[in-house]
């Protein structure tokens, strides 16, 4: 397969994704980032008719330029995005857990900024779209188009990764292709881009999620392993 048809089949099978998500379900929610490459999946909405909300996770602890790579893409596409924040401000989680909490606990800290908004958002969707991708990590090798989830309240949603089989730089051959406003850390040697307190540049030949969290074990800030997946057909 020639490169030209490998994008137009990545391209393909993206819309084809995101078109049966719309057919089977009826709530669904799409979080953007906007630190990294799912902004193709959130082009491909601006540019076509489909009804995806598009959510943005605040926490707070965000860089300047992740705010701003959000506003460009929001300004040139007219997209519109919901912000989702945790139930805390950062001087009440000071107040009960204390300062710099992500450098004590940084699990508890993802747990309040992260995680428990996230639970807020999927309490009220039955599917919940992502950018994640096979090649990102380890523990991101085997995700699917498809799969079915189970919440802490034991309901069931999809998890719907249109990017799953996508590589890095399938993507940034689509970003460059589309001429995308992309966050510009990523041209500073930040490969994945999370809370600027827990985030940093890496090597080239580095795993994409190196940077974040440097120096322990953590490589997850719990978004994607709070829920339960289910075997096929679950």
């Amino acid at each position: 397969m020639s490169q030209v048809q490998r994008e137009a089949a990545l391209k393909e099978e993206l819309e084809t994704v995101l078109g049966q998500c719309l057919e089977r379900y009826r709530r669904i929610a799409f979080t953007c980032s906007f630190g990294g490459t799912s902004i193709v999946i959130a082009h491909a909405i601006a540019m076509s008719d489909m009804d995806i909300p598009v959510y943005f996770l605040d926490t707070g602890l965000l860089f300047a330029e992740t705010l701003a790579a959000r506003r460009r893409f929001e300004q040139r596409f007219g997209l519109r995005v919901i912000d989702v924040g945790p139930a805390l401000s950062l001087s009440q989680q000071a107040e009960r857990h204390g300062g710099e909490l992500w450098l004590r606990d940084p699990d508890l800290c993802c747990a309040l900024r992260k995680v428990e908004p996230m639970q807020r958002l999927l309490g009220g969707v039955d599917a919940w779209i992502t950018g994640l991708r096979r090649d990102q990590s380890l523990t991101r090798g085997q995700v699917e188009a498809f799969e079915h989830h189970e919440l802490e309240d034991g309901r069931t949603i999809a998890k719907v990764n249109p990017m799953a089989h996508w590589t890095r730089q399938d993507a940034w051959q689509y970003i460059q292709a589309h001429d995308l406003p992309y966050n510009i850390l990523l041209d500073q040697g930040y490969r994945s881009i999370g809370c600027r307190t827990c985030t940093g540049p890496v090597a080239t030949e580095d795993d994409e999620r190196a940077g974040r969290w440097a120096g322990r074990a953590k490589t997850e800030c719990g978004l994607h392993t709070f829920t339960r997946r289910l075997p096929e057909g679950g």
